[in-house]
C-alpha cells in the first residue's frame, strides 16, 4: 500500500491505491484531516476549511422570495 509522510506529525500514512488527487484521508496517528495534492511522488496537504458549508442551510438561497 502506498504511504507519505503526514506534513502535521511525520509519520507515515497509508494512502488507499485508489485514491486521486482531492481525495480526504485522517492520519492515524495525530487525527489530521489530510487532502491528496499529489500522486507522482504522493503528497498529502492538511485539509484547508475555506469557510465554505455546501449544507449550510441557515443562508438565504432566495428561493421563498417569489411566493
Amino acid at each position: 500500500m502506498p504511504t507519505a509522510i503526514c506534513p502535521e506529525c511525520d509519520e507515515q500514512v497509508y494512502v488507499d491505491p485508489e485514491f486521486v488527487q482531492g481525495d480526504v484521508l485522517s492520519c492515524e496517528e495525530c487525527g489530521e484531516a489530510l487532502e491528496v495534492v499529489g500522486l507522482d511522488p504522493l503528497e498529502l496537504d492538511p485539509l484547508v476549511d475555506d469557510g465554505f458549508d455546501e449544507f449550510d442551510d441557515d443562508e438565504d438561497d432566495g428561493l421563498d422570495d417569489f411566493d
